[in-house]
């Protein structure tokens, strides 16, 4: 994989390398690592996009056995399953372009209404306060933050 801006990627053409003994090895506009889904671009657009449906869908099955568990036990759940998958590597997320980061506070306002046990169109509120959760942008720069202050 070669990374660098687009005006640069679009000039350079390299399908890929032939190693001695005929071996061919070639290149590809992303690479998966630790979970982290890398473009050539840095735009992390292709892992915010595979994020997002992989919540949206955890989502959907815990919603589909919503009347089986409390309230406590639904945060529980969603924060174990949806919350953490946020968190991995956030701060990857940081100078994120804002269509991305709306993206993925779509994914924390569905598990909040998950939790909270609201409709795909109710209106969220104060449901994140109240859950005492921060929005995506702010939760990146806290956990980069705590991050550098443990240095």
């Amino acid at each position: 994989m070669i990374i660098g801006p687009p005006h640069i990627l679009n000039q350079i053409n390299i399908g890929g390398i032939i190693l001695p003994g005929n071996i061919c090895i070639r290149f590809t506009s992303n690479v998966r690592n630790l979970g982290i889904t890398v473009d050539n671009k840095l735009s992390f657009s292709t892992h915010v996009t595979a994020l997002k449906k992989d919540c949206f869908r955890l989502i959907r099955n815990v919603v589909k056995k919503r009347f089986i568990f409390s309230n406590d036990q639904m945060k529980l759940i969603v924060n174990s399953i949806v919350a953490c998958r946020l968190d991995y590597c956030n701060s990857l997320y940081f100078g994120l372009n804002d269509s991305l980061l709306n993206q993925l506070q779509l994914i924390q306002n569905a598990a909040a209404k998950a939790v909270v046990g609201l409709y795909k169109h109710d209106h969220l509120g104060e449901t994140l306060k109240e859950l005492h959760w921060l929005p995506i942008k702010y939760r990146v720069q806290f956990k980069l933050l705590l991050l550098v202050y443990k240095c």
